[in-house]
């Protein structure tokens, strides 16, 4: 049965994924072994931490009162961790990253790969989601460090900026406006609009903030690549970040505003003087001109 720390791990993976099933799967645990555990941290605590149903699991109030001193238990286990691998002059750990879709389909693998030829003792947890589930986790410590854009603003996180990435028109291939080289702000805004939710929301709206017009959100989906297949089915136009569309095998046309749109995607981290080595050791990673090749 797992004891201690083991405990308070596996019960925030359960809050997390709210299934006990798949965080079994997720920790390579048995669906019994994940309840067991649960149960002895409950009875550790005197309290019932979880309700059970159907639907899955949630907090009860003493669990929602106990999860941040849990995720602070487990945040210290692990700087205690990365100490003793500083001090022996180790990189080794664990890095957890928040990453959205196009980064996580076009730079990361990439990253990843390459870092661990390096530092073959770093291992990844990769969290994917919105801009604001990302820089949530990065603000109450559940993950490492997390890519975004500069549109995401905090006071919390510091931005280290890699590249910048251009915002992009895309139309039926029937559409007027795909008679043309390059498309206005205004003419775009015009048109019955495919937005994606998780994705690209937030720098869509920036990219057409000025707007002579409100927006004309006729679908709004969970992702980016179900936003441009609604485009190519005739459903409206939408915006969308360069990075996204490589290696696109949707049939839709792609053109660029005028004046150029872009957004910045960066690194968004806690105070660097407080990063664990294993962090700070892949941002100096994506910011070296020697990886410049990586962001392309």
């Amino acid at each position: 049965m797992a004891a201690g720390m083991e405990r308070y791990q596996i019960f925030l993976r359960v809050v997390e994924l709210g299934n006990i099933t798949r965080a079994a799967e997720s920790l390579s645990y048995t669906q019994s072994g994940v309840s067991h555990a649960v149960r002895a941290l409950e009875q550790e605590c005197g309290v019932a931490l979880l309700t059970r149903g159907k639907a899955g699991v949630a907090l009860t109030e003493n669990g929602r009162l106990l999860l941040p001193r849990i995720q602070a238990l487990v945040n210290q286990q692990r700087a205690l961790e990365q100490a003793i691998h500083e001090v022996n002059h180790v990189v080794a750990g664990t890095l957890r990253i928040g990453t959205f879709t196009s980064v996580s389909t076009q730079w990361l693998p990439g990253m990843i790969e390459r870092f661990q030829r390096s530092y073959p003792q770093v291992e990844f947890q990769i969290y994917a989601g919105g801009y604001e589930d990302i820089a949530e986790r990065v603000q109450e410590g559940r993950a490492d460090l997390g890519f975004l854009t500069s549109v995401v603003r905090s006071p919390q996180l510091c931005f280290h900026a890699l590249r910048r990435d251009q915002m992009m028109a895309i139309l039926p291939r029937d559409h007027p406006l795909a008679a043309r080289r390059r498309v206005s702000v205004g003419q775009v805004a015009r048109e019955e609009l495919v937005m994606p939710l998780r994705g690209s929301e937030q720098d869509i709206r920036a990219a057409l903030a000025d707007s002579p017009s409100p927006l004309n959100v006729r679908y709004a989906l969970n992702d980016d690549f179900s936003a441009l297949a609604m485009v190519e089915h005739g459903f409206g136009v939408s915006v969308m970040p360069e990075l996204i569309l490589r290696n696109s095998a949707f049939d839709v046309e792609v053109r660029p505003f005028s004046p150029a749109r872009w957004r910045t995607i960066g690194i968004a981290t806690l105070d660097p003087a407080g990063l664990t080595a294993v962090a700070r050791t892949f941002v100096g990673f994506l910011t070296s001109p020697d990886n410049a090749d990586l962001l392309q």
